[in-house]
């Protein structure tokens, strides 16, 4: 099957996942311990699995990665510091057979007879998978305003994905508007975020499979707007165990 659809090429994934916050790293951690071969993009590092602010007070849902952490990260009134569930959430990345990471920004999906075979990256390099997660978050055309200054970016120095929001309109998809509030109860600056989220009449609420174009799916904020952490991660595990039934 995979030969047919990607004649030629060289390794293909199961399974590419852009973004690594809480939605995409729930996806990829679950999908690669049930044996799939799963590329996580991400445009940071060092906001893997990232929380506002400091931390939080967090109640997870079971069989999450959020957690399985949460024993023995939180202290006894539920709060979970934001560098330590990164740190946890990076080591565990880091140490799951089948995760390959690659620090880049997507620049637009491949397309062949309306399904998504892979993505291009802006530094040109292509990647190649059976199925694409889009759980990018707040990052589709967004404009953080931090006092009188605003930037191309999704979360504080990190860029927008400008050009993939502007394929995905390519193709034809809807979008609609966002504004997201940081407020934080230390001395950092409060900021805004304003960007895209995909309709939810783009995709299968069941399956979380966009309806134009096959093979792509969707999690996260860019798809369901705001949530909460949990929220998040349950959705990313929801969507894993989707993906498990069709391509295992």
């Amino acid at each position: 099957m995979a030969e047919q659809i990607f004649p030629g090429l060289g390794h293909v994934y199961d399974l590419i996942i852009v973004g690594s916050g809480i939605s995409g790293t729930e996806c990829a951690l679950s999908c690669a311990k049930a044996g799939l071969d799963v590329l996580l993009v991400t445009t940071s590092l060092d906001t893997i699995y990232n929380l506002l602010g400091d931390g939080v007070t967090l109640n997870p849902k079971s069989a999450t990665f959020m957690a399985e952490s949460f024993e023995n990260l939180a202290d006894e009134k539920g709060f979970v510091g934001n560098w330590e569930m990164h740190r946890a959430a990076k080591y565990a990345v880091e140490h799951t057979v089948g995760i390959h990471f690659l620090q880049s920004n997507v620049s637009s999906l491949i397309v062949e007879n309306s399904q998504v075979t892979g993505v291009n990256t802006w530094e040109g390099v292509s990647r190649f998978g059976k199925a694409t997660v889009l759980s990018v978050g707040s990052f589709l055309e967004a404009r953080l305003s931090i006092g009188s200054l605003t930037e191309t970016a999704g979360r504080l120095s990190e860029m927008s994905y400008d050009d993939l929001y502007q394929d995905l309109l390519a193709h034809g998809f809807e979008f609609a508007d966002l504004t997201l509030k940081a407020e934080f109860e230390d001395e950092s600056l409060p900021y805004t975020v304003k960007c895209k989220v995909i309709k939810k009449s783009e995709f299968n609420t069941e399956t979380f499979a966009f309806n134009r174009l096959e093979r792509l799916y969707g999690a996260g904020l860019c798809v369901s707007g705001f949530m909460t952490y949990e929220e998040a991660a349950s959705q990313g595990q929801y969507l894993a165990n989707q993906l498990q039934k069709k391509f295992l």
